[in-house]
């Protein structure tokens, strides 16, 4: 009965599929990822109002524990996916992210840091889910396609979030801190995205019930995880998840703080992080569309490519970020003297190199372990290098605490 229903609106084929996949993605994005642009403003905000309901930092510490339980995650995941199949382990991730954006309306520390591990399960969930969902609809040939598509329309999540930052940054201008009611509307807001994304994940055609047999036992899951890592192959791909995760770190949380916190320095309010968003939103979607776009255009044009424009882009934003912002612009207001003078298209530029990178190994990614891993171990693989991706990530939110301290 499902099968005809989604052969009658053209959901049985590949294309149409990933097309869909992507929107789930991006509706759910458009919640989580857009929020992490501003948690830690907002949470500070709530600490100055509020003295002692929740940390200034709680923004960075919720990552910190967020990203450590994610870390962990990933070696119960793989089982979870076999047991519920990928379509329905992504739909209750999603419902888990929901339950992380309500959690803001009524914010104080105990309900925030809950929730920060629930997201940490939920993060784990759904990215292997979506390995091997996306291993599931990709036939041989079209894996950088696929992936780049989806990562491109996964992306307009944040051209979505911006427009609601900046019409509601539009009205408080330069203020250093954002009212209660101000942040009830911003996260009722977006979590109205990330119920969207519980429906279309919902109606997603369940390939699971065509690929899969039978549901492999937890000794299997687990003994699959510890071949995989008897695999070379997977330390070489480790170095490369390890630098996504400060990447990830970098651009969804730090930056963005960088930003608000600086903002004064070249005289723009809070709705700078609205045009952050809309800068990320563009260089991600370029970015995946532009190596998918070579990927079919251009005969052997391999991952080695994708990774050579991604390093130069790189070390130029880094640079940037060390010339163009002063030195605790992630932990405080500040409008501190900077090597190179500042203004918001430098800044946006830098932004703008951070995302093409993070949108070039984001692609490769997925496109590699799709195409170098059997169907078998894919729920394994795709968890391993999440592992190894959150890992960095955690660390880098747990390093800020001593800076924090060094600078307070």
């Amino acid at each position: 009965m499902a099968n005809k229903f989604y052969a009658k609106i053209g959901l049985n084929s590949e294309l149409p599929c990933v097309i869909m996949f992507g929107m789930a993605f991006m509706l759910v994005f458009a919640g989580f990822d857009t929020q992490a642009f501003i948690t830690e403003i907002a949470l500070q905000s709530v600490s100055n109002t509020y003295p002692g309901r929740i940390s200034p930092h709680a923004g960075y510490y919720g990552m910190c524990i967020t990203y450590f339980v994610f870390t962990l995650s990933t070696f119960i995941t793989p089982i979870v996916v076999t047991y519920l199949t990928a379509k329905w382990t992504m739909f209750l991730a999603s419902i888990l992210y929901t339950t992380f954006m309500v959690t803001f309306m009524f914010v104080n520390s105990y309900a925030f840091y809950i929730a920060s591990v629930l997201l940490g399960f939920a993060a784990a969930l759904i990215w292997t889910g979506h390995g091997v969902y996306m291993k599931e609809i990709t036939t041989s040939g079209n894996e950088s396609r696929n992936s780049g598509l989806h990562w491109g329309i996964n992306f307009v999540s944040l051209i979505i979030g911006g427009i609601l930052l900046l019409a509601i940054f539009g009205k408080t201008g330069e203020a250093e801190t954002i009212s209660m009611e101000l942040i009830r509307y911003i996260f009722g807001g977006l979590s109205t995205f990330t119920i969207l994304s519980n429906i279309l994940f919902a109606l997603l055609p369940n390939y699971s019930n065509q690929s899969v047999t039978k549901r492999d036992s937890f000794l299997k899951t687990i003994s699959k995880s510890i071949q995989l890592l008897t695999d070379i192959k997977v330390y070489l791909l480790a170095v490369c998840f390890m630098f996504m995760g400060l990447s990830l770190s970098l651009y969804i949380t730090i930056y963005p703080s960088c930003l608000s916190f600086s903002k004064s320095v070249v005289g723009f309010g809070n709705e700078i992080i609205a045009y952050y968003a809309f800068i990320t939103s563009a260089s991600q979607i370029f970015g995946g569309c532009f190596i998918s776009f070579l990927s079919k255009r251009i005969n052997n044009f391999g991952y080695m490519p994708t990774m050579l424009i991604a390093l130069p882009l790189y070390l130029l934003a880094f640079l940037g970020i060390c010339l163009a912002f002063p030195r605790n612009a992630n932990l405080r207001p500040t409008n501190d003297a900077t090597y190179l003078s500042p203004s918001l298209s430098i800044w946006l530029i830098i932004g703008m190199l951070i995302c093409l990178g993070d949108s070039c190994w984001n692609t490769l990614r997925t496109a590699v372990l799709t195409k170098m891993y059997h169907r078998d171990c894919s729920s394994q693989i795709f968890a391993l290098s999440k592992f190894f991706q959150s890992t960095t990530t955690c660390a880098s939110f747990f390093i800020h605490q001593f800076w924090i301290c060094i600078l307070k």
